[in-house]
C-alpha cells in the first residue's frame, strides 16, 4: 500500500504565507514615525527661521527709529539756524539801509555852505533837521537873491524837493523859509572819514 505524506507539504506553504502577510505591518509604523519626525524637524526649522527674521526686523526698526530721532534733532537744529540766519540777514539789511540813508551833519553843512557862498546877499537865520528833511529860514536882500539861493541848492545834487514856503517884504529885506530833503546823489556816498567826523 502506498502512503502519501500530504501533511508536510501543506504545513510549509502556510508558514510562507504568514511571513508575507506580517512584513508590511512591521514597516508602516516606522515610515509614519519618520514622516512625523521629518515634519516636526521642518516645522521647527521654519519656525526658527521666522523667529530669526522677526528679530532682525525688530533690530532694523529700532535702528531706523534711532536714525529718525537723530535726523529730527538735526532738522530742528537746522530750523533754529535758519531762523537765526534770517534774523541776521534782516539786521544786515537794516544796517545797510541806515548806512545808505545816513546823513552826516558835516557833509550837509559843507554842501549848504557852498550853496550859500555861491549866492550873494542871502543869510540863514534858522536851520532844523528831522532825519533827511531840512527846514531853514533866512533873509535876502532881494527876491532875485533868494531865487539864486534856491537854484544853488538844486545844483548841488544833494537837496531835493525844495519847497519855498513864503517870501515876505520886511523893512526892505525879504524873509523866506523853505523845506527840502537831503540825500547824496546816486553813486555818491559819504566817505568814512566824513561820517566819523560827523559822529564825533
Amino acid at each position: 500500500m502506498i502512503k502519501v505524506n500530504l501533511a508536510g507539504g501543506t504545513q510549509k506553504k502556510p508558514a510562507a504565507v504568514s511571513l508575507k502577510v506580517k512584513a508590511p505591518f512591521s514597516v508602516t509604523p516606522l515610515i509614519l514615525l519618520l514622516i512625523v519626525l521629518g515634519s516636526a524637524a521642518a516645522g521647527y526649522s521654519w519656525y526658527t527661521s521666522l523667529t530669526k527674521q522677526a528679530t532682525d526686523l525688530d533690530a532694523q526698526i529700532q535702528r531706523a527709529l534711532a536714525e529718525k530721532a537723530a535726523l529730527d534733532a538735526v532738522i530742528q537744529q537746522n530750523k533754529i539756524w535758519e531762523t537765526r540766519k534770517k534774523m541776521f540777514e534782516n539786521r544786515v539789511k537794516i544796517i545797510e539801509g541806515l548806512q545808505r540813508n545816513q546823513i552826516s551833519p558835516v557833509v550837509a553843512l559843507d554842501v549848504l555852505s557852498e550853496a550859500i557862498d555861491r549866492t550873494h546877499y542871502v543869510w540863514l537865520t534858522n536851520l532844523d533837521q528831522n532825519n533827511t528833511v531840512f527846514s531853514m529860514s533866512g533873509v535876502g536882500t532881494s527876491l532875485l537873491a533868494i531865487a539864486d539861493f534856491y537854484s544853488s541848492l538844486e545844483t548841488t545834487g544833494y537837496f531835493h524837493n525844495i519847497d519855498l514856503a513864503n517870501a515876505q517884504d520886511s523893512a526892505g529885506n525879504y524873509t523866506f523859509s523853505l523845506k527840502c530833503e537831503f540825500s547824496p546823489p546816486r553813486g555818491v556816498a559819504p566817505s568814512p572819514e566824513t561820517s566819523q567826523a560827523g559822529a564825533n
